[in-house]
């Protein structure tokens, strides 16, 4: 992502959404990356096929980055 670099990788769908709004709220630009992290099979199928994982991955501008990880610690338990 041009222009853009790693933030935070985060699991759940409920603290993405919880980023968003912090982000969106504090004009702080960013992208979201969703991947696949299930455990594969040795035959490269999945080792449980009814529960999908993934990690959402946030990227900001390089000068913005300071300022977005400081807004996640401040508002997170």
């Amino acid at each position: 992502m041009f222009g853009m670099t790693k933030c935070v990788t985060i699991s759940h769908p409920q603290e993405r959404e919880r980023i968003i709004q912090l982000f969106t709220e504090h004009q702080i630009d960013y992208k979201v990356k969703g991947d696949n992290v299930n455990q594969m099979g040795p035959l490269g199928s999945p080792v449980n096929v009814n529960s999908v994982r993934l990690s959402y991955t946030f990227y900001v501008k390089k000068d913005q980055l300071e300022a977005a990880l400081a807004l996640i610690q401040r508002n997170w338990d």
